[in-house]
């Protein structure tokens, strides 16, 4: 008997999106799609990291409401605040596709077929009716595991390594498996109601930061007629008029449906009810079709005999991934395109699940050595299996080369400047293979007037799985933290402290400038005073802020950055220059 796990991504736009930007996490973010009037219509919507609101305000805001609406429902809950600082966007169906069909890819670590899942019924948010948004408008991937579950200690256990997996990398996951494609798919939906019902899996404690619902299923063989049955009837993927005529006439649930006869419901309905039914319970094939284009290629090598990983000896490995590597790059090279990730899978043979390690780029590359360098900086911080039977190297993503004109002399020139570029993305792509992709992250500047929270270290190269680089087309609230360009004065010190020092400062009046202060020991003398400078921060991030900055030269020629907090007339060192 077949067993299909689907992975449903609850608002797949807003996620792709704040993986992509984490300093967008704590603002509300409005995926919008605009009608040839130009009005802006809510096609998702989140708010990843929200304040603390009063039980029951949640805000109702559903897919196809006008942005003004929306913005009229979030502010009764959170304050007008909220609308100021909210990120909107524009709806890019295509590059969402495009990501969760690199999402797939990645997803063979699980299984070998992996497809994108069907989207939800036209309509179901009742005023979305753009055909072709509604067919890239998937939010979801099913996999067949009938028999790669036993790799990972069971479907249990499987269902719980997506959901985690998905979540280290900052992804809201929904997994659930069951006989068909179908039933999968309506349990993914609706993970607690079927949690409570089927037997021996009761809401478990899954940590910390996986506790607050229930976020994987399994139902059991065969048992999907009885156990989805109270589900309600969008989870068949019913067109919304067909599903409200039922209603009107008191079938609310699958297992309502399930009872009326299959000849009435042809002749009173539309076939796609039965189809849907049918579907569901298995007695019509559904088949997981793979993600449509250009088939990216994989070269994998089998030993005859499962291999000791210690008989390999430190050449063994390089040159076998290199052949395969090679092997890659041969199709990608022909039509000018590049490896921007990878994914190695080390089978370790005896039933034993595969050790999947994942290299992705700063930039797309052609070499073969620089490619395996990286492969083998992650392979010596990853535990090779004891035994190592196959290897298997599939590009997860491709894209185009960059051209380069030729340097005809050597001497410095605007020419040179992308070969420089290039060794900047080799020496990155190094780091984040040895130190993590977390670990390697450059400062952005963010438009906020206190200097601790005016910049955010954001990852150089995206997420493993996910396409980086997406286009900035939103617009910021006036509150928004996301702009590119700071706030403040123009004359700010090159060295700021991680935290302001405490001094001792003489000044003539309470509120007048500093004449002399005590640091490091020393006493400096306040030659010359340029100020002050008072900032403040915003009211809704909690205590206010105020301070006045001063900057000062000493006799000695050095200068320095200081304020006086207003709250208690104390006075801090924040930074200096050169």
């Amino acid at each position: 008997m077949p067993r299909i796990m689907t992975i449903w991504l609850p608002r797949w736009p807003v996620q792709r999106l704040l993986v992509e930007q984490p300093s967008l996490r704590p603002q509300p973010v409005f995926v919008c799609r605009r009608n040839h009037r130009g009005l802006l219509t809510v096609a998702t919507w989140a708010w990843a990291m929200p304040p603390a609101r009063p039980a029951g305000r949640r805000p109702a805001i559903e897919p196809g409401m006008s942005l003004a609406e929306a913005m009229a429902v979030l502010a009764p809950a959170y304050g007008s605040w909220a609308c100021r600082m909210a990120h909107v966007v524009d709806e890019d169906a295509v590059g969402d596709r495009q990501a969760l069909e690199t999402l797939a890819r990645w997803a063979r670590r699980f299984a070998p077929v992996v497809a994108v899942g069907p989207a939800a019924a036209a309509g179901s948010a009742g005023r979305l009716a753009v055909a072709h948004l509604q067919a890239l408008a998937s939010d979801c991937l099913q996999l067949d595991v009938t028999g790669t579950a036993h790799f990972f200690g069971g479907e249990s256990r499987l269902a719980r390594t997506a959901t985690w997996t998905l979540a280290a990398r900052g992804l809201h996951a929904r997994v659930a498996i069951a006989d068909t494609p179908a039933a999968s798919w309506a349990a993914a939906r609706h993970t607690a109601a079927v949690a409570a019902v089927v037997p021996r899996l009761q809401p478990q404690r899954q940590g910390r930061w996986l506790n607050r619902q229930q976020r994987w299923v399994v139902v059991p063989p065969g048992q999907q007629r009885q156990l989805l049955a109270g589900l309600p009837l969008t989870a068949l993927r019913l067109p919304v008029g067909v599903a409200e005529t039922l209603v009107e006439v008191g079938v609310e649930s699958i297992g309502q449906l399930l009872q009326l006869s299959r000849a009435s419901l042809r002749q009173r309905f539309d076939r796609l009810v039965t189809f849907r039914l049918a579907a569901f319970l298995g007695e019509t094939a559904e088949p997981l079709q793979p993600p449509d284009g250009d088939a990216l290629p994989s070269a994998s090598y089998a030993f005859d005999l499962p291999v000791l990983s210690r008989d390999l000896t430190g050449d063994d490995l390089p040159a076998l991934c290199d052949r395969l590597v090679r092997d890659c790059l041969r199709p990608l090279a022909a039509v000018g395109k590049g490896i921007a990730g990878l994914q190695v899978r080390l089978d370790g043979g005896s039933g034993r699940p595969p050790t999947v390690i994942d290299v992705g780029l700063f930039r797309p590359a052609a070499s073969a050595a620089h490619l395996v360098e990286l492969i083998m900086l992650r392979l010596s911080r990853t535990r090779l299996p004891h035994e190592l039977a196959g290897l298997t190297v599939e590009v997860v993503s491709a894209a185009p080369l960059p051209c380069r004109q030729q340097v005809l002399f050597d001497a410095a020139s605007p020419a040179a400047v992308p070969q420089a570029g290039q060794q900047v993305a080799g020496l990155l792509d190094r780091l984040a293979s040895r130190l993590g992709r977390e670990a390697v992250v450059e400062p952005q500047l963010l438009a906020d007037a206190q200097p601790e929270a005016a910049w955010a270290a954001v990852p150089v190269a995206g997420v493993v799985g996910l396409p980086s680089g997406r286009g900035a087309g939103g617009r910021v609230g006036k509150g928004g933290l996301a702009a590119a360009t700071p706030a403040g004065g123009s004359c700010r010190p090159t060295f700021i402290l991680p935290r302001p020092q405490p001094l001792e400062v003489l000044a003539i009046a309470p509120e007048g400038p500093p004449v002399r202060f005590r640091w490091q020991g020393r006493l400096h003398e306040v030659a010359l005073v340029r100020g002050p400078e008072r900032i403040e921060t915003a009211w809704w991030r909690g205590p206010t802020v105020r301070r006045d900055y001063y900057i000062v030269e000493t006799g000695g020629g050095g200068r320095f950055w200081l304020f006086r907090g207003l709250r208690r007339q104390t006075w801090f060192l924040h930074g200096t220059f050169g």
